[in-house]
Protein backbone atom coordinates (compact mmCIF):
# COMPACT_ATOMS: atom_id res chain seq x y z
CA UNK A 1 0.00 0.00 0.00
CA UNK A 2 1.35 3.51 -0.74
CA UNK A 3 2.53 5.56 2.22
CA UNK A 4 0.98 8.90 3.15
CA UNK A 5 3.12 11.92 2.29
CA UNK A 6 3.66 14.67 4.92
CA UNK A 7 1.46 17.11 2.99
CA UNK A 8 -1.30 14.52 2.87
CA UNK A 9 -0.99 14.05 6.63
CA UNK A 10 -1.48 17.80 7.15
CA UNK A 11 -4.64 17.58 5.03
CA UNK A 12 -5.72 14.48 6.94
CA UNK A 13 -5.36 15.89 10.48
CA UNK A 14 -6.14 19.59 9.83
CA UNK A 15 -7.70 20.25 6.44
CA UNK A 16 -10.31 17.48 6.25
CA UNK A 17 -11.49 17.79 9.91
CA UNK A 18 -11.90 21.57 9.56
CA UNK A 19 -13.72 21.19 6.25
CA UNK A 20 -15.98 18.46 7.68
CA UNK A 21 -16.93 20.61 10.69
CA UNK A 22 -17.58 23.69 8.53
CA UNK A 23 -19.76 21.72 6.08
CA UNK A 24 -21.72 20.15 8.97
CA UNK A 25 -22.35 23.51 10.67
CA UNK A 26 -23.15 25.43 7.47
CA UNK A 27 -25.52 22.70 6.25
CA UNK A 28 -27.39 22.64 9.58
CA UNK A 29 -27.77 26.43 9.76
CA UNK A 30 -28.78 26.61 6.09
CA UNK A 31 -31.58 24.05 6.56
CA UNK A 32 -32.91 25.82 9.69
CA UNK A 33 -32.78 29.16 7.88
CA UNK A 34 -34.32 27.95 4.61
CA UNK A 35 -37.25 26.23 6.34
CA UNK A 36 -37.95 29.18 8.65
CA UNK A 37 -40.55 30.92 6.48
CA UNK A 38 -43.70 29.41 5.07
CA UNK A 39 -43.32 31.15 1.69
CA UNK A 40 -39.88 29.64 1.17
CA UNK A 41 -40.74 26.02 1.96
CA UNK A 42 -42.03 24.91 -1.43
CA UNK A 43 -39.17 26.35 -3.52
CA UNK A 44 -36.64 25.08 -0.96
CA UNK A 45 -38.14 21.58 -1.12
CA UNK A 46 -38.16 21.57 -4.93
CA UNK A 47 -34.58 22.88 -5.13
CA UNK A 48 -33.37 20.34 -2.60
CA UNK A 49 -35.12 17.53 -4.48
CA UNK A 50 -33.50 18.48 -7.80
CA UNK A 51 -30.02 18.85 -6.28
CA UNK A 52 -30.34 15.57 -4.39
CA UNK A 53 -31.48 13.73 -7.52
CA UNK A 54 -28.49 15.04 -9.49
CA UNK A 55 -26.18 14.10 -6.62
CA UNK A 56 -27.57 10.57 -6.47
CA UNK A 57 -27.09 10.27 -10.24
CA UNK A 58 -23.39 11.03 -9.74
CA UNK A 59 -22.92 8.54 -6.90
CA UNK A 60 -22.21 5.42 -9.08
CA UNK A 61 -19.30 7.25 -10.71
CA UNK A 62 -18.04 8.67 -7.40
CA UNK A 63 -18.15 5.24 -5.80
CA UNK A 64 -15.32 4.10 -8.10
CA UNK A 65 -13.11 7.14 -7.39
CA UNK A 66 -10.85 6.24 -4.46
CA UNK A 67 -8.70 9.37 -4.58
CA UNK A 68 -8.67 12.02 -1.84
CA UNK A 69 -10.76 14.22 -4.10
CA UNK A 70 -13.22 11.36 -4.58
CA UNK A 71 -13.49 10.86 -0.80
CA UNK A 72 -14.33 14.51 -0.18
CA UNK A 73 -16.81 14.70 -3.09
CA UNK A 74 -18.52 11.55 -1.84
CA UNK A 75 -18.73 13.08 1.64
CA UNK A 76 -20.40 16.17 0.17
CA UNK A 77 -22.76 13.90 -1.80
CA UNK A 78 -23.75 12.12 1.41
CA UNK A 79 -24.41 15.47 3.11
CA UNK A 80 -26.60 16.60 0.20
CA UNK A 81 -28.51 13.30 0.18
CA UNK A 82 -29.15 13.45 3.93
CA UNK A 83 -30.05 17.12 3.67
CA UNK A 84 -33.03 16.24 1.46
CA UNK A 85 -34.57 14.20 4.29
CA UNK A 86 -34.02 17.03 6.75
CA UNK A 87 -35.50 19.57 4.33
CA UNK A 88 -38.48 17.34 3.49
CA UNK A 89 -39.21 17.05 7.22
CA UNK A 90 -38.74 20.67 8.26
CA UNK A 91 -40.72 21.97 5.30
CA UNK A 92 -43.54 19.63 6.35
CA UNK A 93 -43.80 17.66 3.08
CA UNK A 94 -42.64 14.27 4.45
CA UNK A 95 -43.49 13.97 8.13
CA UNK A 96 -46.18 11.54 9.31
CA UNK A 97 -49.83 11.31 10.24
CA UNK A 98 -51.36 14.49 11.65
CA UNK A 99 -52.06 12.98 15.05
CA UNK A 100 -54.17 14.95 17.56
CA UNK A 101 -52.53 16.12 20.80
CA UNK A 102 -51.93 13.26 23.21
CA UNK A 103 -54.24 13.15 26.25
CA UNK A 104 -52.65 14.31 29.52
CA UNK A 105 -52.27 10.78 30.91
CA UNK A 106 -50.67 9.38 27.75
CA UNK A 107 -47.32 7.75 28.47
CA UNK A 108 -45.16 4.69 27.97
CA UNK A 109 -45.61 2.62 24.82
CA UNK A 110 -48.85 4.37 23.90
CA UNK A 111 -47.05 7.73 23.82
CA UNK A 112 -44.18 6.13 21.85
CA UNK A 113 -46.62 4.74 19.26
CA UNK A 114 -48.18 8.18 18.86
CA UNK A 115 -44.70 9.64 18.29
CA UNK A 116 -43.87 6.99 15.68
CA UNK A 117 -47.17 7.62 13.91
CA UNK A 118 -46.52 11.38 13.85
CA UNK A 119 -43.11 10.81 12.20
CA UNK A 120 -43.88 7.62 10.25
CA UNK A 121 -43.50 8.82 6.64
CA UNK A 122 -40.23 10.57 7.48
CA UNK A 123 -38.73 7.46 9.07
CA UNK A 124 -39.89 5.17 6.25
CA UNK A 125 -38.46 7.56 3.65
CA UNK A 126 -35.06 7.41 5.38
CA UNK A 127 -35.08 3.60 5.22
CA UNK A 128 -35.95 3.73 1.52
CA UNK A 129 -33.29 6.40 0.95
CA UNK A 130 -30.60 4.30 2.64
CA UNK A 131 -31.49 1.32 0.44
CA UNK A 132 -31.25 3.47 -2.71
CA UNK A 133 -27.89 4.97 -1.71
CA UNK A 134 -26.59 1.49 -0.84
CA UNK A 135 -27.52 0.33 -4.32
CA UNK A 136 -25.87 3.36 -5.97
CA UNK A 137 -22.54 2.93 -4.15
CA UNK A 138 -21.15 -0.34 -5.51
CA UNK A 139 -17.49 0.64 -5.88
CA UNK A 140 -14.64 1.00 -3.42
CA UNK A 141 -15.65 4.52 -2.36
CA UNK A 142 -18.61 4.23 -0.01
CA UNK A 143 -18.02 7.50 1.82
CA UNK A 144 -21.41 8.86 0.68
CA UNK A 145 -23.17 5.77 2.04
CA UNK A 146 -21.49 5.86 5.45
CA UNK A 147 -21.85 9.63 5.72
CA UNK A 148 -25.58 9.10 5.26
CA UNK A 149 -25.58 6.17 7.73
CA UNK A 150 -23.78 8.15 10.47
CA UNK A 151 -26.25 11.01 10.10
CA UNK A 152 -29.08 8.49 10.35
CA UNK A 153 -27.59 7.13 13.57
CA UNK A 154 -27.15 10.67 14.94
CA UNK A 155 -30.74 11.43 14.02
CA UNK A 156 -32.29 8.31 15.58
CA UNK A 157 -30.20 8.42 18.74
CA UNK A 158 -30.97 12.09 19.35
CA UNK A 159 -34.69 11.49 18.78
CA UNK A 160 -34.79 8.63 21.28
CA UNK A 161 -32.89 10.66 23.87
CA UNK A 162 -35.18 13.68 23.45
CA UNK A 163 -38.24 11.41 23.74
CA UNK A 164 -36.94 9.76 26.92
CA UNK A 165 -35.83 13.08 28.39
CA UNK A 166 -32.86 15.46 28.31
CA UNK A 167 -32.09 18.84 29.83
CA UNK A 168 -31.86 20.91 26.61
CA UNK A 169 -34.63 20.23 24.09
CA UNK A 170 -33.94 23.00 21.55
CA UNK A 171 -37.62 23.04 20.59
CA UNK A 172 -37.22 26.65 19.47
CA UNK A 173 -35.64 25.30 16.27
CA UNK A 174 -38.88 23.58 15.28
CA UNK A 175 -40.69 25.58 12.60
CA UNK A 176 -44.19 26.76 13.37
CA UNK A 177 -45.99 23.92 11.60
CA UNK A 178 -44.04 21.29 13.59
CA UNK A 179 -44.63 22.74 17.06
CA UNK A 180 -46.92 19.79 17.78
CA UNK A 181 -43.84 17.55 17.89
CA UNK A 182 -42.84 19.20 21.19
CA UNK A 183 -45.43 16.98 22.91
CA UNK A 184 -43.03 14.08 22.33
CA UNK A 185 -40.13 15.87 24.05
CA UNK A 186 -39.39 15.21 27.72
CA UNK A 187 -37.43 17.38 30.13
CA UNK A 188 -35.12 15.65 32.62
CA UNK A 189 -31.46 15.76 33.53
CA UNK A 190 -30.59 12.44 31.83
CA UNK A 191 -32.22 9.19 30.71
CA UNK A 192 -31.15 5.54 30.75
CA UNK A 193 -30.46 5.40 26.99
CA UNK A 194 -28.04 8.33 26.94
CA UNK A 195 -24.97 6.51 28.38
CA UNK A 196 -25.42 3.65 25.90
CA UNK A 197 -25.76 5.90 22.87
CA UNK A 198 -22.73 8.02 23.80
CA UNK A 199 -20.58 5.03 24.75
CA UNK A 200 -21.29 3.20 21.49
CA UNK A 201 -20.51 6.30 19.42
CA UNK A 202 -17.36 7.04 21.42
CA UNK A 203 -16.02 3.51 21.06
CA UNK A 204 -16.63 3.54 17.30
CA UNK A 205 -15.04 6.99 16.96
CA UNK A 206 -11.92 5.76 18.78
CA UNK A 207 -11.67 2.74 16.46
CA UNK A 208 -11.98 4.98 13.41
CA UNK A 209 -9.35 7.35 14.80
CA UNK A 210 -6.80 4.56 15.18
CA UNK A 211 -7.80 3.19 11.78
CA UNK A 212 -7.07 6.59 10.19
CA UNK A 213 -3.81 7.00 12.14
CA UNK A 214 -2.48 3.56 11.18
CA UNK A 215 -3.66 3.51 7.56
CA UNK A 216 -1.02 3.53 4.82
CA UNK A 217 -3.60 4.06 2.06
CA UNK A 218 -4.50 7.80 1.84
CA UNK A 219 -8.11 7.03 0.85
CA UNK A 220 -8.64 4.74 3.88
CA UNK A 221 -7.04 7.33 6.14
CA UNK A 222 -9.16 10.20 4.82
CA UNK A 223 -12.44 8.30 4.79
CA UNK A 224 -11.84 6.99 8.33
CA UNK A 225 -10.96 10.54 9.43
CA UNK A 226 -14.24 11.86 7.99
CA UNK A 227 -16.27 9.17 9.77
CA UNK A 228 -14.41 9.85 13.03
CA UNK A 229 -15.11 13.59 12.85
CA UNK A 230 -18.80 13.02 12.06
CA UNK A 231 -19.15 10.68 15.03
CA UNK A 232 -17.27 13.18 17.19
CA UNK A 233 -19.78 15.86 16.21
CA UNK A 234 -22.61 13.43 17.00
CA UNK A 235 -21.13 12.79 20.45
CA UNK A 236 -20.77 16.54 21.03
CA UNK A 237 -24.37 17.14 20.00
CA UNK A 238 -25.48 14.45 22.45
CA UNK A 239 -23.57 16.03 25.34
CA UNK A 240 -25.12 19.39 24.48
CA UNK A 241 -28.49 17.78 25.16
CA UNK A 242 -27.65 17.48 28.86
CA UNK A 243 -24.91 20.09 29.44
CA UNK A 244 -24.94 23.90 29.02
CA UNK A 245 -24.79 24.75 25.33
CA UNK A 246 -22.69 27.34 23.57
CA UNK A 247 -25.02 30.30 23.15
CA UNK A 248 -26.40 30.63 19.65
CA UNK A 249 -24.63 27.64 18.06
CA UNK A 250 -27.23 27.50 15.29
CA UNK A 251 -28.95 30.79 16.18
CA UNK A 252 -28.15 32.28 12.76
CA UNK A 253 -30.58 29.81 11.28
CA UNK A 254 -33.39 31.49 13.25
CA UNK A 255 -32.85 34.83 11.52
CA UNK A 256 -35.40 33.90 8.86
CA UNK A 257 -38.16 33.45 11.43
CA UNK A 258 -40.86 36.07 11.67
CA UNK A 259 -39.91 38.76 14.14
CA UNK A 260 -42.55 40.17 16.45
CA UNK A 261 -42.78 43.94 16.20
CA UNK A 262 -43.11 44.23 19.98
CA UNK A 263 -41.33 41.84 22.30
CA UNK A 264 -43.88 41.00 25.00
CA UNK A 265 -43.22 41.61 28.67
CA UNK A 266 -43.47 38.39 30.69
CA UNK A 267 -45.00 38.37 34.17
CA UNK A 268 -44.57 35.10 36.04
CA UNK A 269 -47.24 35.00 38.77
CA UNK A 270 -45.94 32.78 41.59
CA UNK A 271 -47.54 31.70 44.82
CA UNK A 272 -48.30 28.53 46.70
CA UNK A 273 -51.47 26.52 46.22
CA UNK A 274 -54.50 28.49 47.34
CA UNK A 275 -52.69 31.83 47.69
CA UNK A 276 -55.06 33.46 45.20
CA UNK A 277 -53.05 33.60 41.95
CA UNK A 278 -55.97 32.75 39.67
CA UNK A 279 -58.27 35.25 41.38
CA UNK A 280 -55.56 37.89 41.10
CA UNK A 281 -55.12 37.26 37.36
CA UNK A 282 -58.89 37.33 36.89
CA UNK A 283 -59.00 40.76 38.50
CA UNK A 284 -55.92 42.06 36.67
CA UNK A 285 -56.75 40.77 33.18
CA UNK A 286 -59.38 43.41 32.28
CA UNK A 287 -56.87 46.10 33.30
CA UNK A 288 -54.01 44.76 31.17
CA UNK A 289 -55.66 45.18 27.78
CA UNK A 290 -56.43 43.03 24.76
CA UNK A 291 -52.78 42.44 23.90
CA UNK A 292 -52.31 40.20 26.95
CA UNK A 293 -52.12 36.41 26.82
CA UNK A 294 -52.42 34.24 29.92
CA UNK A 295 -50.61 30.91 30.08
CA UNK A 296 -52.11 28.70 32.75
CA UNK A 297 -50.55 25.55 34.19
CA UNK A 298 -52.18 22.98 36.42
CA UNK A 299 -50.07 20.53 38.38
CA UNK A 300 -52.60 17.76 37.94
CA UNK A 301 -53.57 15.95 34.76
CA UNK A 302 -56.79 17.92 34.48
CA UNK A 303 -56.72 21.72 34.42
CA UNK A 304 -59.56 23.73 35.95
CA UNK A 305 -58.26 27.29 36.14
CA UNK A 306 -57.93 27.56 32.36
CA UNK A 307 -61.69 27.21 31.90
CA UNK A 308 -62.26 29.60 34.76
CA UNK A 309 -60.02 32.23 33.22
CA UNK A 310 -61.56 31.72 29.80
CA UNK A 311 -64.93 32.52 31.34
CA UNK A 312 -63.81 35.45 33.45
CA UNK A 313 -60.71 37.05 31.89
CA UNK A 314 -62.54 38.71 29.01
CA UNK A 315 -59.84 41.28 28.40
CA UNK A 316 -57.16 38.82 27.29
CA UNK A 317 -56.26 37.78 23.79
CA UNK A 318 -56.44 34.12 24.69
CA UNK A 319 -55.78 31.47 27.31
CA UNK A 320 -53.51 28.51 26.67
CA UNK A 321 -53.68 25.85 29.34
CA UNK A 322 -50.80 23.46 29.95
CA UNK A 323 -51.81 20.38 31.94
CA UNK A 324 -50.00 17.15 32.92
CA UNK A 325 -47.49 18.21 35.52
CA UNK A 326 -45.59 21.16 36.86
CA UNK A 327 -44.52 23.77 34.32
CA UNK A 328 -41.07 23.98 35.85
CA UNK A 329 -40.52 20.24 35.64
CA UNK A 330 -42.20 17.81 33.27
CA UNK A 331 -43.90 20.59 31.28
CA UNK A 332 -40.91 22.83 30.77
CA UNK A 333 -40.31 20.83 27.58
CA UNK A 334 -43.31 22.72 26.14
CA UNK A 335 -42.71 26.23 27.44
CA UNK A 336 -40.48 27.61 24.67
CA UNK A 337 -42.57 26.06 21.88
CA UNK A 338 -45.83 27.29 23.43
CA UNK A 339 -44.51 30.82 23.89
CA UNK A 340 -43.28 30.95 20.28
CA UNK A 341 -46.68 29.73 19.06
CA UNK A 342 -48.55 32.25 21.23
CA UNK A 343 -46.37 35.13 20.01
CA UNK A 344 -46.89 34.10 16.38
CA UNK A 345 -50.66 33.72 16.77
CA UNK A 346 -51.59 36.60 19.10
CA UNK A 347 -48.63 39.04 18.81
CA UNK A 348 -49.16 40.01 22.47
CA UNK A 349 -47.64 42.94 24.31
CA UNK A 350 -47.76 41.06 27.60
CA UNK A 351 -47.65 37.39 28.59
CA UNK A 352 -48.81 36.36 32.06
CA UNK A 353 -47.65 32.90 33.13
CA UNK A 354 -49.28 31.16 36.09
CA UNK A 355 -47.15 28.13 36.97
CA UNK A 356 -48.38 25.49 39.37
CA UNK A 357 -48.50 26.60 42.97
CA UNK A 358 -46.21 23.70 43.86
CA UNK A 359 -43.47 24.88 41.51
CA UNK A 360 -40.07 26.32 42.18
CA UNK A 361 -39.40 29.02 39.61
CA UNK A 362 -35.67 28.58 38.95
CA UNK A 363 -36.12 26.13 36.09
CA UNK A 364 -38.96 28.13 34.55
CA UNK A 365 -36.88 31.32 34.50
CA UNK A 366 -33.97 29.28 33.13
CA UNK A 367 -36.18 28.04 30.28
CA UNK A 368 -37.35 31.57 29.50
CA UNK A 369 -33.72 32.68 29.29
CA UNK A 370 -32.66 29.93 26.89
CA UNK A 371 -31.42 31.03 23.44
CA UNK A 372 -34.27 31.02 20.96
CA UNK A 373 -36.83 31.78 23.69
CA UNK A 374 -35.21 34.79 25.35
CA UNK A 375 -34.79 36.45 21.96
CA UNK A 376 -38.58 36.55 21.55
CA UNK A 377 -39.29 38.23 24.89
CA UNK A 378 -39.00 41.61 26.51
CA UNK A 379 -38.39 42.07 30.22
CA UNK A 380 -39.11 39.01 32.41
CA UNK A 381 -40.57 39.81 35.83
CA UNK A 382 -41.83 37.80 38.79
CA UNK A 383 -44.96 38.69 40.71
CA UNK A 384 -45.36 36.67 43.94
CA UNK A 385 -48.66 36.23 45.75
CA UNK A 386 -48.42 35.06 49.37
CA UNK A 387 -51.26 33.82 51.50
CA UNK A 388 -50.97 36.13 54.50
CA UNK A 389 -52.59 33.60 56.82
CA UNK A 390 -50.55 30.52 55.83
CA UNK A 391 -47.24 32.30 55.25
CA UNK A 392 -47.42 33.77 58.72
CA UNK A 393 -48.12 30.37 60.31
CA UNK A 394 -44.97 29.44 62.26
CA UNK A 395 -46.10 25.80 62.29
CA UNK A 396 -46.21 25.51 58.48
CA UNK A 397 -44.14 22.88 56.70
CA UNK A 398 -40.50 24.03 56.46
CA UNK A 399 -40.29 23.06 52.77
CA UNK A 400 -43.37 25.18 52.04
CA UNK A 401 -41.91 28.18 53.87
CA UNK A 402 -38.62 27.84 51.97
CA UNK A 403 -40.48 27.65 48.67
CA UNK A 404 -42.50 30.77 49.39
CA UNK A 405 -39.45 32.64 50.70
CA UNK A 406 -37.60 31.84 47.44
CA UNK A 407 -40.52 33.14 45.40
CA UNK A 408 -40.54 36.38 47.41
CA UNK A 409 -36.78 36.81 46.94
CA UNK A 410 -37.16 36.60 43.14
CA UNK A 411 -40.13 38.97 42.85
CA UNK A 412 -40.35 42.47 41.46
CA UNK A 413 -43.80 42.74 43.09
CA UNK A 414 -44.90 40.96 46.27
CA UNK A 415 -48.63 40.85 47.02
CA UNK A 416 -49.73 39.86 50.51
CA UNK A 417 -53.21 38.48 49.94
CA UNK A 418 -56.05 37.81 52.41
CA UNK A 419 -55.14 40.87 54.48
CA UNK A 420 -58.76 41.05 55.64
CA UNK A 421 -58.02 38.01 57.83
CA UNK A 422 -54.92 39.52 59.46
CA UNK A 423 -54.51 41.77 62.47
CA UNK A 424 -52.39 44.92 62.17
CA UNK A 425 -49.56 43.28 64.12
CA UNK A 426 -49.64 40.21 61.88
CA UNK A 427 -49.59 42.34 58.73
CA UNK A 428 -46.71 44.48 60.05
CA UNK A 429 -44.77 41.29 60.78
CA UNK A 430 -45.28 40.04 57.22
CA UNK A 431 -44.23 43.38 55.76
CA UNK A 432 -41.02 43.22 57.78
CA UNK A 433 -40.41 39.69 56.55
CA UNK A 434 -40.85 40.77 52.91
CA UNK A 435 -38.46 43.71 53.40
CA UNK A 436 -35.87 41.39 54.92
CA UNK A 437 -36.09 38.90 52.03
CA UNK A 438 -36.41 41.41 49.19
CA UNK A 439 -36.00 45.09 50.07
CA UNK A 440 -36.22 46.14 46.39
CA UNK A 441 -39.64 44.60 45.69
CA UNK A 442 -42.83 46.64 45.37
CA UNK A 443 -45.08 45.55 48.26
CA UNK A 444 -48.87 45.51 47.86
CA UNK A 445 -51.43 44.46 50.47
CA UNK A 446 -54.65 43.01 49.05
CA UNK A 447 -57.82 41.13 49.88
CA UNK A 448 -59.61 38.74 47.50
CA UNK A 449 -56.86 39.28 44.90
CA UNK A 450 -57.98 42.83 44.16
CA UNK A 451 -54.99 44.75 42.86
CA UNK A 452 -54.70 47.85 40.69
CA UNK A 453 -52.45 47.14 37.70
CA UNK A 454 -51.05 50.67 37.98
CA UNK A 455 -49.56 49.72 41.38
CA UNK A 456 -47.44 46.86 40.00
CA UNK A 457 -43.70 47.25 39.71
CA UNK A 458 -43.14 47.93 36.01
CA UNK A 459 -39.37 47.52 36.26
CA UNK A 460 -37.39 47.12 33.05
CA UNK A 461 -34.87 44.76 34.66
CA UNK A 462 -35.17 40.99 34.44
CA UNK A 463 -35.73 38.89 37.52
CA UNK A 464 -32.33 37.52 38.39
CA UNK A 465 -31.37 33.88 38.16
CA UNK A 466 -29.37 32.24 40.90
CA UNK A 467 -28.92 29.22 43.15
CA UNK A 468 -31.27 30.42 45.89
CA UNK A 469 -34.45 28.97 44.45
CA UNK A 470 -36.02 26.18 46.45
CA UNK A 471 -36.45 22.78 44.84
CA UNK A 472 -39.91 21.64 43.72
CA UNK A 473 -41.76 19.84 46.49
CA UNK A 474 -42.49 16.18 45.85
CA UNK A 475 -46.26 16.26 45.66
CA UNK A 476 -48.45 13.54 44.23
CA UNK A 477 -51.50 14.28 42.12
CA UNK A 478 -54.71 12.41 41.48
CA UNK A 479 -57.00 13.57 38.68
CA UNK A 480 -60.26 12.11 37.48
CA UNK A 481 -63.03 12.86 34.99
CA UNK A 482 -66.62 11.70 35.38
CA UNK A 483 -69.16 11.20 32.62
CA UNK A 484 -72.14 10.81 34.96
CA UNK A 485 -73.63 13.19 37.58
CA UNK A 486 -72.40 12.92 41.17
CA UNK A 487 -74.28 13.08 44.45
CA UNK A 488 -73.73 16.42 46.22
CA UNK A 489 -74.20 14.91 49.70
CA UNK A 490 -71.64 12.18 49.01
CA UNK A 491 -69.18 14.80 47.77
CA UNK A 492 -69.60 16.85 50.95
CA UNK A 493 -68.92 13.76 53.05
CA UNK A 494 -65.85 12.89 50.98
CA UNK A 495 -64.36 16.37 51.27
CA UNK A 496 -65.07 16.20 54.99
CA UNK A 497 -62.91 13.07 55.06
CA UNK A 498 -60.18 14.99 53.25
CA UNK A 499 -60.35 17.64 55.98
CA UNK A 500 -59.84 14.91 58.60
CA UNK A 501 -56.81 13.55 56.76
CA UNK A 502 -58.35 10.15 56.06
CA UNK A 503 -56.84 9.96 52.54
CA UNK A 504 -53.35 11.30 53.26
CA UNK A 505 -51.90 14.80 53.47
CA UNK A 506 -54.06 16.71 50.99
CA UNK A 507 -52.83 20.28 50.56
CA UNK A 508 -55.11 21.28 47.70
CA UNK A 509 -58.11 19.84 45.90
CA UNK A 510 -60.54 21.42 43.49
CA UNK A 511 -63.14 20.28 41.06
CA UNK A 512 -66.29 21.07 39.15
CA UNK A 513 -69.09 18.52 39.41
CA UNK A 514 -72.44 17.98 37.78
CA UNK A 515 -74.93 17.04 40.52
CA UNK A 516 -78.64 16.41 40.61
CA UNK A 517 -79.14 20.02 41.74
CA UNK A 518 -76.85 21.67 39.18
CA UNK A 519 -73.14 22.28 38.78
CA UNK A 520 -70.90 22.80 41.82
CA UNK A 521 -67.36 24.14 42.17
CA UNK A 522 -65.56 22.65 45.16
CA UNK A 523 -62.24 23.96 46.48
CA UNK A 524 -60.27 22.51 49.39
CA UNK A 525 -57.34 24.24 51.10
CA UNK A 526 -56.14 24.70 54.69
CA UNK A 527 -58.26 21.70 55.74
CA UNK A 528 -61.45 23.54 54.86
CA UNK A 529 -63.85 23.14 51.94
CA UNK A 530 -65.80 25.70 49.96
CA UNK A 531 -68.71 24.70 47.70
CA UNK A 532 -70.46 27.13 45.40
CA UNK A 533 -72.72 26.93 42.35
CA UNK A 534 -71.02 27.42 39.00
CA UNK A 535 -71.78 27.30 35.31
CA UNK A 536 -71.81 24.07 33.28
CA UNK A 537 -68.44 22.63 32.23
CA UNK A 538 -67.52 20.15 29.52
CA UNK A 539 -67.21 17.37 32.13
CA UNK A 540 -67.05 16.80 35.87
CA UNK A 541 -63.38 16.87 36.91
CA UNK A 542 -61.34 16.87 40.09
CA UNK A 543 -57.63 17.30 40.91
CA UNK A 544 -56.16 16.43 44.32
CA UNK A 545 -52.61 17.44 45.28
CA UNK A 546 -50.78 16.24 48.35
CA UNK A 547 -48.37 13.74 49.84
CA UNK A 548 -48.85 10.09 50.77
CA UNK A 549 -52.25 10.01 49.06
CA UNK A 550 -54.20 6.82 49.68
CA UNK A 551 -54.81 4.55 46.69
CA UNK A 552 -58.46 4.34 47.74
CA UNK A 553 -59.05 8.04 47.04
CA UNK A 554 -59.85 7.50 43.37
CA UNK A 555 -62.38 4.79 44.27
CA UNK A 556 -63.92 7.09 46.87
CA UNK A 557 -64.64 9.72 44.21
CA UNK A 558 -65.97 7.04 41.89
CA UNK A 559 -68.37 5.94 44.63
CA UNK A 560 -69.92 9.45 44.59
CA UNK A 561 -71.30 8.91 41.08
CA UNK A 562 -75.06 8.64 41.37
CA UNK A 563 -75.26 5.44 39.31
CA UNK A 564 -72.76 3.83 41.66
CA UNK A 565 -74.79 4.93 44.67
CA UNK A 566 -78.01 3.55 43.17
CA UNK A 567 -76.32 0.26 42.32
CA UNK A 568 -74.95 -0.17 45.83
CA UNK A 569 -78.23 0.70 47.59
Amino acid sequence: MPSIEPLSRVSLWIGFPVLTIVVWWVATVAIIFACGRRAWRKPVFITSSVVSALTCAAMPTLSHDTSLRGAMLAFLAGIVAWGWFEVSYYTGYVVGYDVPPCPPNCGGWAHFRHGVKANLFHELSIIAGFAIIWALNTGGNRVALWTFAIHWWMHQSAKINVFLGVRNLNEEYLPEHLRRMAQFFSKRSINWFFPFSVTISTALAHWLYFRAAQATDPFVAVSSCIYCILLGLAILEHWWLILPQPVGLWAWGLMSRKKNAVKPTVDVVCGFLGSGKTTLIKNLAPQLGEKTVVLVNEMGDIGLDGDRLKDEARGTAGVVELAEGCMCCTLSRNVAATIAQVINEFEPHRIVIEPSGAAAIGELLGTLHQPGCRDLLGVIRVMTVVDGVRWGDSYADRALRDLQDAQVEAAATVIINKCDLLSRNQLDGLKTRVRRLNPEAKLICASFGRVNAADLNETTEDSTLGDTYASPIGFETMSETFAEPLDAGALRNLFGALERGEFGEVVRAKGVFETEGGWLRVEFADRSTRLEPTGPASASTVTVIGRDLRSSLRDAFGACVMEQLVASS
